[in-house]
């Protein structure tokens, strides 16, 4: 059976470990099945339009792989801010169903906070939501903690609504 076969099909006991690296920014329309799972309100078009200015803005994705097919990603943002110095911001962790609660997350998280420390990074950042209960017993398990509130606010008016080009 190839990897592909695979990994349609589940994982199986027997498979090597998948292998974590950056994805080179000709495969990064290849996250928007992914993506779409964490934002099914959003339409397709609307999150390939946000992947190319994402890009454009130097978003980055790590991404989880069993043989050729990609499991798992993780978007970073790198930036400096005075409360922290240089740091990483992980984005839009998502790992296939079929392989969630088999250390994936685990492991693209580390591989993640390893590459940050190699770019000089002093912190690793991310949001969940409020409501992702999940995620706060994953994050906080692996030594993140909560230390305040992301707060937003729509600047779109009524007449917005329907233009991809403006981010919701």
């Amino acid at each position: 059976m190839s990897d592909r076969e695979a990994s349609d099909t589940g994982p199986r006991q027997s498979e090597a470990r998948p292998h974590i690296r950056l994805l080179a920014e000709s495969e990064l329309t290849t996250i928007l099945p992914l993506i779409q799972i964490l934002n099914p309100d959003v339409p397709p078009a609307t999150l390939a339009l946000r992947l190319e200015a994402m890009r454009k803005e130097g978003y980055r994705c790590a991404g989880a792989f069993a043989g050729e097919h990609c499991i798992a990603v993780a978007g970073l943002w790198f930036g400096t801010r005075f409360w922290c110095g240089r740091y990483v911001d992980i984005d839009n962790v998502i790992v296939e169903e079929s392989w969630r609660h088999q250390g994936i997350g685990q492991a693209l998280i580390a591989w993640i906070e390893d590459y940050a420390r190699r770019q000089g990074c002093e912190k690793a950042v991310l949001d969940a939501y409020v409501t992702n209960e999940g995620a706060h017993r994953f994050y906080m398990g692996h030594g993140y903690r909560i230390v305040g509130f992301h707060f937003d606010r729509n600047l779109k008016g009524p007449d917005d609504q329907d233009r991809p080009d403006i981010p919701r």
